[in-house]
């Protein structure tokens, strides 16, 4: 009896040590070169848009202490390094001291943020508990010269697996004007905070997505999301 006590307990020790040997293996391995950091934090934040107006961008802070203005990448399938040199100015670092978070772009120049304050907001992933709304409109404006390219983009999510995507792009000049329109249609599936576009044409693309948000405290809002970096605002 004595003998079966005292190999039950070498047993339970030798558990207990592996267990919290994988655990610290876990914990203390490094991320592989252009490897996601393992928590993020998202948010949008106030930017100033074309000509006076305000629009509002995401940003994912990293564990790391880095940040990034969201683009058409999902973060789940982002290579660092690829982005670093691709888009660098949408690269920065960040820290959160009180309630206030201090953003240094790639400048060197610091911006402080606080939820709360009308400039900055948590941004939220989808799930299947949220209803989006039927039609989403994206409109952007830059001026070349003494004309004025305006983009508007929609999408309209017909039910819960399909979609119909249409862009307007034109050409406003004092004497004249042109635009090119398109439209596609496919399904769709929502993942987190990755939209994935499959096309009738058999494309398939991956677009970085997040909800808006609204209240105090802040629940997810389906009036505004973002899709691959730009805001899009619900149609009534």
């Amino acid at each position: 009896m004595k003998k079966r006590k005292i190999i039950y307990l070498f047993v339970l020790l030798l558990y207990t040590v592996l267990i919290s040997a994988a655990f610290s293996l876990t914990r203390n391995t490094p991320s592989l070169p252009g490897e996601i950091q393992s928590e993020e934090q998202w948010f949008f934040k106030a930017i100033s848009g074309y000509p006076v107006s305000v629009t509002f961008e995401p940003v994912v802070l990293f564990e790391n202490g880095e940040y990034l203005e969201v683009g058409i990448t999902p973060t789940a399938s982002l290579n660092i390094e690829k982005s670093k040199m691709e888009r660098p100015k949408a690269w920065g670092t960040w820290k959160k001291e009180n309630n206030t978070f201090y953003l240094t772009n790639y400048k060197g120049k610091t911006y402080d943020y606080r939820l709360g304050s009308g400039n900055w907001f948590p941004a939220f992933p989808y799930n299947h508990d949220i209803q989006l709304a039927r039609s989403y409109k994206n409109t952007s404006s830059t001026d070349v010269g003494s004309a004025t390219t305006l983009a508007i983009s929609k999408i309209s999510f017909i039910d819960n697996q399909h979609f119909v995507e249409g862009n307007n792009i034109g050409t406003i000049a004092p004497a004249s004007a042109a635009w090119k329109k398109n439209k596609h249609t496919g399904t769709y599936t929502i993942q987190g905070h990755t939209l994935i576009l499959s096309f009738a044409d058999g494309r398939q693309e991956e677009r970085s997505f997040a909800l808006g948000a609204s209240g105090n405290p802040a629940k997810p809002d389906t009036k505004m999301i973002f899709i691959g970096g730009d805001a899009y605002l619900a149609e009534k």
